[in-house]
């Protein structure tokens, strides 16, 4: 079949050029559609469930609230996670799927359940936006210096949330800060007791007050004219003129009795920049499955379309937007590859000694990448930093070069011309084919461990694996058509045969060194033994991590704060931590998010406190590396007492909690019944963790420790009066959080209307002395009516998996997470016991790390086992196929030293490099083993064939591994932003292909000789 390829190839060359220019428009085409993006979307499918409960302590939500939406969720098909997170006022519960499930069908299950659970009728469960995690993709800030707070956060919650959804991809806004508008009635204690009015006749008459009515139609002639009864509140002076009772014909207003006026609901979080305190920020949110690059385009268009819907004196201004991660790093992968290219087409010139040769194989670099971007296209996968960045030139070129390199030598030996060239080239490209055939079958198949890769590393790496082998598919195909044609019309003269000095310099040791290690072939096999041993041990010394941290160019940084403080209470430290940082002259902005936005997106205590500090580019940073500015900006923050500090970065926060439900690079998560006392164990952890080196940021989840104010209502007391319960906790919701009644609408707006007392300066002391109405007009007390007590509850309560869990986090710094893990492992199995019902999970990255080898430990020795039988079918030998075989350990040689000599750990992205390596490898083994066995075919004594066969095959050997290697080079050199992830891979791939060029070379014709008895044949002299 492939002979009858290349045949049509050359019969049809019109044909063929004609469908080459197809494949470069449509390729350039589908380039252009391609979503482009920094980072892989790593996320899991989620549903969030958000149920926003306000006034409530957590233990109340935790058990009306979130275990009842546990339990209905429990029973959605695949289902891996459930998470929860629940707060004062708030349940947030995170449905996670397995991959693979449609986003849209795990919506409508998640919704169709909530609405079966039994909970209050006040609370209704929301789904949260279909975003990602790596969905945020533009930031604002709304400010002013002549409206409020309140009216920035009107402005943001009805103008701009509106007209930023107008845009295509975009699936929510997120709006911090600022209040949520509301109308109040304050009402007076004094004077409400004075009229003899309940809060009952006041709740009841403003909610009463507030309505139109459809009063259907009449008849007017030949006219029908609508009937509309118009009673709905449309101002404060409607408010202060409700009749809230009449006493002997007169009535009582609401004005009589209290105020109004208008406030914001309780506040769940604040937000700052810079030296400003107190603004209002929205979060664009780019929907699942969009393209980045599109979707913030019209995001920043709609930016400037908004600003002149704003009023005058309200200023937007961005701080972040992910098309400057995007630009960094894929000028970054753009750089490496056009530098790899160029690199290429430099060696291919030198090494082929042949301009048009050069040509011919370099033109396969573009058209296979093409081939790959309309695939890509069609199966809607994105180009990314891994994706394109993992992509050698040097590995695509290397069929394209062991196919011109044979054509030409067969043209320069037989010198056809005319119509002889054509049948010329057709038997040259047929006789190398087959074998490459085989080997671009066998690199494809050295992918298959990645595409079962699963969550994260599988999201990251599958898009790589696809977009290799869809290009050396394309290379293969150009190799088997498009070279052949196109030597077969720029080569109408037989071209001379000349051999680059460069290869002559090389060939000079080469062909005596091969000489001598077939006539002593147990010599190179010990060498090459001893070097496979070496690179073991040196893989052991290794440090082991998961995955290298990608440089987003900005920092995230967490601060936590004791249990039960105030939002007003750590704003000061929140202003003094911003001042702090931007005294450093690498900090562009600083912006703090206290607390959570008030929709319950990000779920989060008054104790926790974020920061973005958005950095300026790297040349112009006066501390030119990033760990010693984030040492000396925790030197810093630790002149502010009070507060623990975490480091991160934007993505990589939303990551890691996405992922292991903690937001810390590594975790320890209990899991038991009682909160108090897996705090007590999470600090006998912590202890633990602080003497392991290399541990950074470590804290743990602050769950208990909230001060509480508990009413205990005694039921026999009140009964005596004859006051229900109910009675007594709305008195009690009127005189906290205030009562909501009714809602006002203003045009397209609505707001809340809230009832709530008056209060003095002691809160406690005005909640003692609140006056419950019993129905005889007497008024009591709620200190007569309740039990009072301050104690200690739980601020936060975390769930998973149905059972509550808390968390131990910290960050790894000048260490590799595998040495660590094992040390702090090994010392708190030796010191730590848990009582029985609890239990100890290791998470985080060595979760995921954990996951990742054990799918490549059973995956890998599959592979190679059918990389053996296709070899098998290839050669119909099992010596060959064996043979052939050894050059993946060859590989390994190199590839471990080469993380070695750099000082780089061993992680996924290395896996992935050796992964690559083999395959190539494997190419070079076939295409000498092939060329041997041909040799021998032809009659030649067993030496003679692999010296001549080694000799016939040195050249297209030594410039595709050089190529590959140079081509791979600039990424394994690099370092801007985005290449720490290439880096691991490119150099274990170029490492690993020097070794294996090598020792293909030597090692394999003395193995082959060795196993052939060829070393006891008398000598003779090589070919040349």
């Amino acid at each position: 079949m492939v002979a009858r390829l290349i045949a049509f190839a050359l019969r049809q060359r019109f044909i063929t050029l004609a469908l080459a220019l197809l494949l470069t428009a449509s390729g350039i085409a589908s380039f252009y559609r391609l979503p482009i993006e920094a980072y892989p979307d790593v996320g899991d499918v989620k549903v969030e469930v958000i149920t926003l409960w306000p006034g409530h302590s957590a233990e109340e939500v935790e058990r009306l609230i979130t275990i009842r939406l546990e339990n209905e969720l429990n029973g959605i098909a695949n289902i891996t996670f459930l998470r929860s997170d629940t707060l004062f006022g708030l349940s947030n519960i995170r449905v996670v799927f397995a991959d693979g499930t449609d986003k849209y069908w795990a919506r409508q299950q998640a919704l169709e359940r909530i609405t079966q659970a039994e909970i209050p009728s006040d609370a209704k469960p929301q789904l949260g936006p279909l975003s990602s995690v790596i969905g945020e993709l533009f930031r604002y800030t709304l400010e002013s210096k002549t409206m409020s707070p309140i009216d920035l956060k009107t402005i943001q919650d009805w103008v701009l949330e509106r007209e930023f959804r107008k845009v295509p991809g975009v699936a929510d806004v997120v709006s911090w800060g600022g209040g949520t508008k509301q109308y109040e009635v304050v009402i007076d204690p004094v004077r409400l007791r004075a009229y003899g009015l309940t809060l009952k006749q006041v709740f009841d008459a403003l909610a009463n007050n507030n309505s139109n009515a459809g009063g259907g139609y009449v008849a007017r002639g030949e006219y029908r004219v609508t009937v509309r009864g118009i009673g709905l509140i449309t101002s404060t002076r409607d408010i202060e003129n409700i009749v809230v009772a009449a006493q002997k014909g007169t009535p009582v207003r609401v004005r009589d009795i209290g105020e109004i006026r208008i406030g914001h609901a309780i506040r769940l979080g604040v937000l700052g920049r810079d030296h400003d305190d107190d603004l209002v920020q929205g979060i664009v949110l780019m929907r699942t499955g969009e393209n980045p690059g599109r979707v913030i385009e019209g995001v920043k268009a709609k930016a400037e379309e908004v600003k002149a819907l704003l009023p005058p004196g309200v200023e937007l201004r961005p701080y972040y937007s992910r098309d400057r991660l995007v630009r960094t790093t894929v000028t970054t992968v753009l750089r490496n590859l056009v530098e790899g290219a160029i690199l290429v087409i430099i060696l291919l010139s030198l090494f082929l000694y042949n301009i048009r040769a050069a040509l011919i194989v370099a033109l396969t670099i573009p058209l296979s990448l093409l081939f790959a971007f309309v695939f890509m296209d069609l199966r809607e996968i994105p180009a990314n930093l891994l994706s394109l960045g993992a992509i050698d030139f040097g590995i695509i070129v290397d069929g394209a070069v062991i196919m011109t390199e044979n054509i030409v030598r067969h043209l320069s030996e037989r010198k056809p011309t005319g119509d002889r060239v054509v049948p010329e080239v057709e038997h040259a490209a047929v006789e190398v084919a087959r074998p490459l055939t085989f080997a671009v079958l066998i690199i494809m198949t050295v992918y298959v461990p990645i595409l079962t890769f699963q969550r994260i590393e599988g999201k990251l790496f599958r898009p790589m694996a696809v977009t290799i082998s869809l290009a050396v598919i394309g290379s293969l195909l150009l190799t088997l058509t498009v070279i052949p044609v196109l030597t077969s019309l720029l080569f109408r003269r037989p071209p001379r045969d000349r051999e680059s000095p460069l290869l002559r310099w090389l060939r000079r040791p080469y062909t005596p060194t091969l000489a001598w290690c077939v006539r002593r072939p147990l010599i190179p096999i010990a060498g090459a033994g001893a070097l496979l041993a070496v690179s073991l041990l040196a893989f052991t010394v290794l440090g082991k991590e998961f995955l290298p941290e990608l440089d987003e160019g900005d920092l995230w940084v967490r601060a936590q704060f004791p249990v039960g403080v105030s939002i007003e209470g750590v704003r000061p430290y929140v202003r003094a931590i911003r001042e702090q940082l931007l005294r450093f002259p690498e900090v562009r902005v600083v912006v703090s998010q206290l607390g959570a936005p008030d929709d319950g997106t990000d779920p989060e205590a008054p104790d926790n406190a974020e920061f973005y500090v958005g950095l300026k580019p790297r040349e112009e940073w006066v501390t030119k590396d990033k760990e010693k500015l984030i040492e000396a900006m925790t030197a810093a923050l630790a002149t502010i007492p009070g507060f623990t500090t975490n480091f991160s970065q934007p993505i990589k926060d939303n990551v890691d909690e996405a992922l292991a439900g903690v937001k810390g690079e590594l975790a320890i998560k209990l899991y038991g019944p009682d909160l108090f006392v897996m705090d007590a164990k999470a600090k006998e952890i912590a202890e633990i963790l602080k003497t392991v080196r290399g541990v950074a940021d470590l804290d743990y989840d602050h769950l208990v420790g909230q001060p509480q104010l508990q009413i205990l209502v005694d039921r026999a007391a009140t009964a005596r009066h004859g006051i229900n319960v109910q009675d007594v906790q709305d008195a009690i919701e009127a005189a906290t959080k205030g009562r909501v009644v009714t809602e006002i609408i203003e045009d397209e707006r609505r707001f809340n209307l809230v009832v709530r007392l008056q209060q003095s300066g002691d809160a406690v002391a005005d909640l003692r002395d609140l006056s419950i109405s019993a129905p005889n007009g007497e008024r009591m007390p709620l200190s007569q009516l309740a039990e009072i007590t301050q104690t200690e509850g739980l601020a936060e309560i975390l769930r998973e998996g149905n059972v509550r869990r808390l968390a131990i986090k910290w960050s790894v710094r000048e260490r590799d997470m595998g040495s660590l893990v094992a040390e702090a492992m090994k010392k708190i199995d030796a010191s730590v016991t848990l009582p029985q019902g609890y239990r100890l999970v290791w998470s985080g990255r060595f979760e995921d790390q954990q996951r990742a080898l054990a799918r490549l430990y059973v995956i890998v020795p599959l592979v190679m086992f059918i990389i053996f039988v296709l070899l098998f079918s290839a050669f119909a030998s099992v010596g060959d196929a064996l043979l052939i075989m050894l050059n993946l350990p060859f590989a390994l040689i190199g590839g471990t030293l080469a993380l070695f000599f750099w000082g780089t750990n061993f992680n996924i992205s290395g896996a992935v490099g050796y992964i690559a390596v083999f395959g190539v490898s494997v190419l070079n083994g076939v295409v000498l083993v092939s060329s041997i066995r041909r040799a021998r075919d032809e009659g030649l004594p067993q030496r003679d064939a692999i010296l001549h066969g080694c000799a016939l095959r040195f050249r297209p050997i030594v410039v595709s591994g050089i190529v590959a290697v140079i081509g791979f080079l600039p990424a394994a050199l690099s370092h801007g932003i985005g290449a720490e992830i290439q880096r691991p891979l490119a150099r274990v791939v170029a490492g690993g292909l020097i070794s294996s060029t090598l020792l293909t070379l030597l090692v394999l014709p003395a193995i082959y000789a060795w196993l052939g008895g060829a070393h006891r044949e008398p000598p003779e002299e090589a070919p040349a």
